[in-house]
């Protein structure tokens, strides 16, 4: 009798061993329990000075979606790609996450990141300004949805040694061949001033139209033909000085002729946040600058480094909710909100309309800035090419120019070394 009432037991607690999973599973998710969506949303470095913004966002989202809650975790810039890859490999992932251009990159070469546009409706990326969408567009798919940036750049031009040189201000350079001519001339008449440091970056180059890849981004295309003979405008300009000598150094920051020491006249494209900067450290600089509209190249497109974006990790438990909640965020009203609380850009073309950003009819420099950079949004497109160690690629091509602007190397010998080690790099892909 024992023995049968073991052996009962024995089954018994068999039959519950087996139920345990089953039963912690039932209890261990909020979803499952009260269902509830619960979806983590990481920032870069906003909670510290944007709290309320975040917060009264999502605190909307959720009165608008009553069955979903939003987990918000604010990330270190330096950290949050980094971090992102640490929590895909465990398996505990966040939804939704601001990253950067060049964390889509890095990302992207994982294949860790949810098509924007499997997940909405290609109507719902209609609103955001085209060049923008077809930056972070890889292989036919829109991998993110832009968010806010620095905005377009601006031209720049010291009125007083323009004036000097014998020059029109208010008939700015419109091109790069206009603005080297211009700088060439600056320089013959007024011998210790130069054009600017403008040099040929990858940017430049896509807004003159010239590819960087190939159109199946299997290999880099920059050395054809068509590449050097636009460069070689860029080396001709440095040796007759309207590229000033210091532009061939790796940090902007350390140019030794600069327009806020009266050394170059004028720039091609300058970011309009360094106005505060000539404002506060030379103000009677400032007060000679006019803003212009910035070079363009042929294609017309004014091309950017970075921008911040919004993505869906490919492990996210709930990736359509968290979409959603990416549209939203980044939707025409609560980006016209973003930008009356800091000077940024928006990547909706109805938040540009808004007479925050079309009535500045004010006549400072700041004002006319604005203005020029509304014109320019259209047109706006972002160097995202969607490679791991992208950044280091860039940086080699940029040390390839440094010695063509030199005369180490001819443009085209330049260019087929950073062509091949791009090649061979991206081989290894």
């Amino acid at each position: 009798m024992r023995r049968k009432r073991g052996r009962v037991l024995g089954l018994l607690l068999s039959v519950l061993m087996l139920m345990l999973p089953v039963i912690g599973c039932s209890t261990n998710s909020a979803d499952q329990k009260d269902g509830t969506i619960e979806l983590e949303f990481w920032t870069i470095n906003l909670k510290k000075n944007f709290s309320d913004y975040i917060q009264g966002a999502i605190d909307a989202y959720e009165k608008e979606h009553p069955g979903i809650k939003i987990k918000w975790v604010d990330v270190p810039g330096a950290d949050v790609t980094k971090k992102l890859l640490t929590a895909l490999s465990s398996g505990d992932v966040p939804d939704v996450v601001n990253e950067t251009s060049a964390g889509l990159s890095v990302l992207q070469s994982y294949q860790s990141v949810y098509p924007m546009s499997d997940l909405v409706g290609k109507e719902k990326l209609e609103p955001y300004i085209d060049g923008l969408v077809q930056s972070v567009t890889i292989d036919g798919k829109v991998m993110a949805i832009p968010w806010y940036h620095g905005g377009p750049p601006i031209g720049l031009i010291n009125a007083e040694l323009y004036e000097k040189a014998g020059l029109d201000p208010n008939q700015p350079a419109k091109t790069w061949e206009e603005l080297f001519a211009y700088g060439k001339q600056i320089h013959a008449k007024l011998p210790n001033v130069y054009g600017s440091n403008d040099i040929p970056t990858l940017e430049s180059l896509i807004s003159e139209g010239l590819p960087i890849l190939s159109e199946d981004r299997k290999t880099a295309v920059f050395n054809s033909p068509e590449h050097v003979a636009f460069v070689e405008k860029f080396v001709q300009a440095y040796k007759d000085g309207a590229i000033a000598p210091g532009a061939v150094v790796k940090d902007d920051r350390q140019y030794q002729q600069t327009i806020d020491n009266q050394m170059t006249a004028h720039v091609g494209w300058a970011q309009a946040a360094q106005l505060n900067n000539y404002e506060k450290n030379a103000p009677t600089v400032f007060n000679k600058l006019k803003v212009v509209p910035p070079v363009s190249g042929k294609a017309g497109q004014v091309a950017v480094k970075d921008i911040q974006l919004f993505i869906v990790p490919k492990k996210s438990k709930h990736p359509k909710e968290a979409a959603d909640f990416a549209l939203y965020m980044t939707s025409a009203q609560k980006q016209l909100e973003f930008c009356k609380l800091v000077p940024i850009f928006p990547s909706t073309e109805e938040t540009l309309k808004d007479p925050f950003f079309t009535n500045a009819e004010g006549n400072t420099i700041k004002d006319e800035a604005r203005k020029v950079m509304v014109a320019a949004s259209p047109r706006l497109t972002v160097n995202i090419l969607g490679l791991e160690k992208e950044q280091e690629l860039k940086e080699f091509y940029m040390e390839e120019i440094r010695a063509a602007l030199m005369g180490k190397k001819s443009v085209k010998e330049a260019l087929d070394a950073a062509v091949k080690h791009w090649n061979d790099q991206l081989a290894k892909q």
